[in-house]
């Protein structure tokens, strides 16, 4: 008699399930890495492919209270005039890196935010499309700068077919409770030979592996996965893209991941520095609270800061980055 073998499908995995297998490589359940240091999670470790998830997952429904107002800031305005103004260059310098690799056409942002650097691809001529899921998120595109912004789940959005020349989720598929179902929805939006572009911090890093639950981009529950290269790599192999460059440095995220994860790692507030870079409307007060650390963040800020400058150019050159950028082509 012969055995029939279900195929492995973890699209279609209910992510609200212990998993039988992992997501990207599907050995069988992860193991347990560490607890949170939110109170009630614990982040999974898979010991084939790396892949990290927290658990258990907030229910889709609950997930919007992890995402007040104050998460966007005010008017969404998040950090203070020169942060601001350092997010916009990083912004430009993200739509020119795909400039050079996607032609000229509609694109699709999955996660758009403010819509700072869809804005940066219109100027350079494409037609630029993004999705948020909150109107929060979203009020800053639409209403200031005209950008066709929609407002709702991804998975179900009413985009044509193989129309798009680049999806992008930049830091965004870590927010999905299920990243290999968004993959496969941005593959059926994609037109052939469109790019995938993609940033996530890495969960195989140097600064994952050192500082565990005090690491700055785990950002725990938000972050319902937590990508390795490897584990990445496997999901777009099965949906049928071709990797074609990976970069491990970004000056945007990674000196910052080592910064923070540092004075977390000292006993600082968590993610106090975090807090005091951002505009008022945006801050959670910890700076009232904890006066004297902020002074001694103040005095520790330059050896710090110098350590962590160091760290970035040791980890990028070793391929071992706090994130990583992947661009894929769909075959």
């Amino acid at each position: 008699m012969t055995e029939t073998v279900t195929r492995f499908s973890p699209e279609k995995q209910d992510p609200a399930a212990r998993p039988p297998r992992c997501h990207c490589c599907g050995r069988d359940a992860p193991t347990a890495a560490f607890p949170s240091s939110r109170p009630g999670f614990q982040v999974l470790r898979c010991p084939e492919c790396g892949l990290g998830r927290t658990w258990p997952p907030v229910a889709p429904g609950e997930i919007g209270a992890w995402y007040p107002e104050s998460y966007y800031g005010r008017e969404n305005v998040r950090f203070n005039a020169l942060f601001e103004a350092m997010t916009r260059i990083f912004r430009r310098r993200r739509a020119r890196v795909l400039h050079g690799r996607v032609p000229r056409g509609p694109v699709l942002d999955v996660g758009c935010g403010r819509g700072v650097m869809l804005d940066h691809l219109r100027a350079l001529g494409y037609e630029a499309h993004g999705i948020e899921l909150s109107e929060t998120a979203a009020r800053h595109a639409r209403l200031r700068l005209g950008l066709p912004v929609e407002t709702g789940d991804f998975l179900s959005s009413p985009h044509e077919k193989d129309r798009f020349h680049a999806v992008i989720f930049w830091h965004t598929l870590e927010h999905f409770p299920n990243p290999v179902e968004a993959v496969a929805r941005a593959r059926e939006l994609l037109r052939p030979g469109g790019l995938l572009a993609v940033a996530v911090p890495d969960f195989d890093s140097f600064q994952a592996r050192l500082f565990g639950r005090r690491w700055f981009h785990l950002d725990v529950p938000r972050h319902y996965f937590h990508f390795t290269p490897r584990a990445l790599e496997a999901i777009l192999s099965r949906h049928a893209f071709r990797v074609v460059r990976t970069d491990h440095f970004s000056f945007e995220q990674n000196p910052f991941g080592w910064l923070q994860s540092l004075y977390n790692c000292l006993g600082f507030p968590e993610n106090l520095l975090y807090d005091l870079l951002k505009a008022e409307g945006a801050r959670k007060g910890l700076a009232r609270e904890h006066p004297l650390a902020v002074l001694a963040t103040a005095l520790l800020l330059p050896p710090l800061l110098a350590a962590a400058l160091g760290m970035t150019v040791v980890e990028a050159a070793l391929r071992r980055g706090g994130t990583f950028e992947i661009y894929a082509i769909k075959e």
